[in-house]
């Protein structure tokens, strides 16, 4: 995709994003900090959800929605509000109104957790939430339906996971075709990696999507028993890590779709880097780029890194190439990435964490985002290479953690 400039941005999605906001049912607040915006024309400080206390982004598709995890009111004596999946537009008249995706009906967790959450260009909107039954599910949203359960492996009806009651829906492509999480039991960390596929059924005389579960395959690493799926794009390859009981070994892994269209093949282990074994493996983007980071033994440095395909089937992938520290930054963690060569993430020393940007075109170049506040990170990026920050500090956030984006120079 070529270069897309801010102010074609603005013209060619601002239709799409407000009509996007405009849905009955769907809870819709304001809060946009405007002052902010016009001093700083390519930084967006959103703040909060109106009466809650912290919201953490993690994706921005390439509409310019933003969306993440935050709490909303009523705030308790504990001074938190329940934990929600939450979205706000960044163009259109309807800029800056917070939509709160609702939930499945159970006890929603209290507290900051990390922002798990994606959406599509087609505004489905995947994520977890509370069900009846008290564990979390999955997750898949869209105007016309609402929030969906996406259930749990338990679902398949194979034996081996009738104790599989809870799952995390972590990814989608762009175009809103593939899901993909994990389920596991309770909430323990030995999830299994999954994916759900979609299939048109007609139900009240309309056609309506149903989301299909199933597992991914694991038995060509049979040591490792947790894992973690955190991409997937629009060529089906789906992205994760892989672990073992004593995290002493974690492996970035990817799984390719099956030449004969039958699912996905077994998973591949991407190479680490010497003296830094342990892998994390985050962002996919559609030319099968792949971001993360590789990590000492005792995990006290973390160094962002990228690998590249090195065959037409994404069968093989180049060593880890490790990208540069920023002056003054001991470590680095690299999760998103765009199509353009765009890469952010966050870097940290004893004292303070940022966020971070590096470029597939000069692999010499490292920079802090010069964000508004004190701390944060970015862990998303769009085409229209607009990154999401979350952040705290600074005279427009005097919470812990607020939400913004920012035009990348």
């Amino acid at each position: 995709m070529k270069r897309v400039s801010i102010l074609a941005c603005v013209v060619g999605v601002c239709f799409v994003a407000t009509a996007w906001a405009e849905q009955p049912g769907v809870a819709v607040s304001r809060s946009f900090n405007a002052p902010a915006r016009a001093r700083h024309a390519k930084i967006w400080e959103l703040g909060t959800y109106p009466g809650g206390t912290w919201f953490a982004t993690w994706r921005i598709n390439d509409l310019g929605v933003v969306v993440g995890r935050g709490d909303v009111p009523p705030v308790g004596a504990d001074g938190v509000g329940d934990t929600h999946t939450l979205a706000v537009p960044l163009f259109g008249e309807r800029a800056g109104e917070w939509i709160d995706l609702g939930t499945l009906g159970g006890e929603e967790p209290k507290g900051r957790e990390e922002p798990f959450a994606d959406i599509s260009n087609t505004g489905l909107v995947v994520s977890h939430s509370t069900a009846p039954d008290g564990w979390a599910h999955g997750v898949a949203w869209t105007r016309e339906t609402g929030m969906v359960d996406l259930g749990t492996l338990a679902d398949t009806g194979d034996p081996r996971y009738a104790s599989y009651n809870s799952s995390y829906a972590m990814a989608t492509n762009k175009l809103g075709t593939l899901i993909a999480g994990m389920s596991g039991v309770d909430e323990t960390p030995w999830l299994a990696p999954v994916i759900w596929t979609p299939a048109k059924v007609r139900m009240n005389g309309r056609s309506v999507t149903r989301w299909k579960i199933r597992k991914l395959a694991t038995a060509t690493l049979p040591d490792l028993t947790g894992w973690d799926v955190w991409g997937v794009n629009n060529r089906g390859q789906i992205l994760g890590s892989a672990y073992d009981a004593g995290f002493t070994t974690v492996v970035g892994v990817l799984w390719n779709p099956r030449p004969d269209g039958r699912g996905w093949g077994e998973p591949i282990s991407l190479p680490a880097l010497p003296f830094y074994p342990l892998t994390n493996a985050y962002g996919i983007n559609d030319k099968g780029e792949i971001v993360g980071a590789a990590i000492s033994p005792d995990t006290g440095i973390w160094l962002s890194v990228l690998w590249q395909p090195l065959d037409e089937k994404r069968a093989r992938y180049s060593p880890a190439i490790d990208l540069p520290l920023p002056a003054g930054f001991t470590s680095c963690d690299c999760v998103g990435l765009n199509e353009l060569g765009d890469l952010v993430g966050d870097c940290w020393n004893d004292v303070e964490d940022r966020p971070a940007r590096w470029t597939t075109k000069d692999l010499t170049f490292a920079e802090i985002i010069g964000f508004p506040g004190t701390w944060g990170f970015s862990w998303g990026v769009n085409n229209n290479r607009i990154a999401a920050v979350t952040y705290s500090g600074g005279e427009n956030c005097p919470l812990d953690w607020c939400g913004g984006a920012i035009h990348l120079r």
